[in-house]
């Protein structure tokens, strides 16, 4: 269901986060004395929202130190359109496999890369993360960025810990719940299943995986919010020619983007990076 989700989803991403060759879906970094801009049309909004998420990658490279741990064999799980999977190849000399399940993402996913010129830096693999086997490692880290909500936590790491050398990392960029409300507010959206941070760790060291670092990022992360509603209402205001199923569903999203920002505020969701090392 969760491919078949993102397969429907891909024209509707490339609208509002591209275009490419990097695009990202996930909540973008906002500096503690950085505001987000006020006002403007969508096209201004969506850069913002783009040089945003780039940051946010950018600040998960720098607390993972990406140039040792990120720079060699990396599986990048959920990959998405790929847009983390041709971060880490140019800027850290990855060779990146990009692992989703939606089929329909990963011809989008090579032809960026070709665009590019990482023809041979990044490869596809469509497959389930809970069923994950490659043939090609073992891999120096795995990488997740808003895509482990959709797993099987236990099944998740136990296939890790057969394709990850003594000692890789496993990066985590994840939105974790804090009290039961934050996840029925995050999980009816996106139809994830959210966990806590506890349940993450033992998780993981059933496995054989520690974890090692622990980031919170929720306040640098709120103003996401209140950009992707910006965006939204300045489509609907701005876009005449909106059919009424897409205008019924851009007011769905409008609201739930609003629900996720209060949320955020409330202190029921935690956006944090965690590193694991297998042992």
């Amino acid at each position: 269901m969760v491919g078949q989700y993102y397969d429907d989803k891909t024209a509707k991403l490339v609208r509002k986060y591209g275009p490419g060759p990097r695009i990202h879906y996930h909540v973008g970094y906002y500096p503690s004395s950085e505001a987000p801009p006020s006002g403007g049309d969508a096209d201004t909004i969506r850069g913002s929202i783009r040089l945003h998420q780039e940051g946010l990658l950018r600040y998960a490279a720098k607390i993972w130190d990406a140039e040792h741990r990120l720079s060699g064999k990396v599986l990048d799980v959920g990959c998405g359109l790929g847009g983390g999977s041709l971060f880490w190849a140019q800027e850290f000399g990855a060779e990146v496999t990009a692992v989703t399940n939606a089929p329909e993402h990963a011809p989008v996913v090579e032809g960026f890369a070709r665009e590019c010129g990482l023809d041979g830096k990044v490869r596809t693999l469509v497959c389930d993360a809970n069923s994950l086997t490659v043939d090609d490692g073992p891999y120096d880290a795995a990488v997740a960025i808003e895509s482990s909500g959709y797993f099987n936590r236990p099944r998740w790491f136990e296939r890790l810990s057969h394709v990850l050398r003594p000692g890789a990392s496993v990066c985590v960029e994840e939105v974790f719940i804090t009290r039961p409300r934050g996840a029925d507010v995050w999980a009816e959206y996106f139809y994830t299943k959210p966990a806590t941070v506890r349940e993450y760790a033992d998780a993981a060291e059933a496995a054989g995986f520690e974890l090692v670092d622990e980031v919170d990022a929720t306040a640098q992360t709120l103003p996401f919010w209140e950009e992707s509603a910006a965006w939204t209402k300045a489509v609907l205001d701005g876009d005449s020619g909106l059919s009424p199923v897409e205008r019924r569903r851009l007011r769905i999203s409008l609201l739930a983007n609003q629900a996720q920002g209060l949320e955020w505020q409330a202190g029921g969701l935690q956006l944090g990076f965690l590193r694991f090392e297998k042992k």
